[in-house]
């Protein structure tokens, strides 16, 4: 099965939509409008409610105007016409938008639902995009559209999934086809999310001690041993030991804590982390031959002694 739309909708013409709108009108060819001798015109056009409300919304008008593509402020009949509605809302705006576009939306349209959502909130989008008649696609960004613009990588999971991906991937985009599950997509970000916003906020408490120390190089330099190891590995390694030395690591915490109430930083991160370990101390599954497990047996045993709350 191809893909082969030849209208296009953005619901939300913020970083995302203006970023993906660039690469469709500047890269592959889409436009707002058809011309004069066009048999299949390749528009584009945009939803955004924000659209002449404030400065910001102003300015994303102009970007609209700048790149031909037809923006409104609210939505219109003319979304009915789009075979293929992506969805780049914040997150907590997905379940509104997926409300207002359903009235609207073509029947056998596809609905790519780029949002920041969890995987409930994925399935309370898909369950009205699919009562309309279209095609729900589970799409999770996974880079930055400052950095990437439509490049940006993302992981795609839903039903005739991989049409859409291989059509995203002429157009411009990077996509990888993660599976058939709707919402599975989404769930990787989140839970990816735990623990890469977690080293962002740790590098924040860690980096702001030491240039406070005067040792902010030496401390990034002693980072480097991390590179000698696959990031993946470094994290199941982290994971696999932690069952048999969570009791040393929480002492060691402890005093990290100490190091950065003296140089006046308020150890948020570090207290969370010593109360993390704390709790694997106090489950006492530290094993009597001081074997590390495998990642497996680890996770098994973390999840039925530690990490409680089911």
């Amino acid at each position: 099965m191809s893909l082969s739309p030849r209208v296009i909708a953005l619901l939300g013409f913020g970083e995302a939509g203006s970023a993906i709108a660039r690469g469709l009108c500047g890269e592959a060819g889409w436009r707002a409008g058809s011309r004069p001798g066009d048999n299949a015109p390749r528009r584009v056009i945009a939803i955004d409610t924000a659209l002449d409300q404030d400065a910001r919304g102003v300015a994303l008008g102009k970007e609209a105007r700048k790149l031909d593509v037809a923006i409104e402020g609210h939505y219109t009949p003319a979304l009915s016409e789009a075979d293929l509605v992506i969805c780049a809302v914040q997150g907590e705006q997905a379940l509104e938008a997926a409300e207002a576009a359903a009235p609207l939306i073509k029947k056998g349209a596809y609905y790519l639902d780029l949002c920041t959502v969890t995987g409930r909130m994925s399935d309370e989008d898909r369950a009205l995009i699919e009562k309309a008649g279209a095609r729900y696609i589970d799409i999770a960004v996974m880079g930055g559209f400052f950095k990437h613009g439509i490049k940006a990588p993302m992981l795609a999971a839903g039903a005739d999934v991989e049409a859409v991906v291989a059509w995203m991937n002429a157009n411009g985009f990077a996509v990888q086809v993660l599976g058939p599950r709707p919402g599975s997509a989404s769930a990787v970000k989140m839970v990816r999310s735990v623990l890469m916003k977690g080293i962002e906020a740790l590098a924040v408490e860690s980096l702001v001690t030491a240039e406070r120390q005067g040792i902010l190089e030496e401390v990034l330099g002693c980072f480097g041993d991390a590179d000698l190891v696959d990031f993946r590995d470094l994290i199941a390694t982290l994971t696999q030991t932690h069952t048999v030395h969570a009791r040393r690591r929480w002492e060691e915490m402890g005093l990290v804590g100490r190091t950065l109430r003296e140089t006046g930083v308020d150890p948020l991160m570090t207290e969370a982390t010593e109360r993390s370990l704390r709790r694997t101390v106090d489950a006492a599954i530290a094993p009597a031959d001081g074997k590390v497990p495998s990642l497996g047996d680890a996770l098994q045993l973390l999840s039925n002694k530690v990490v409680r709350g089911r």
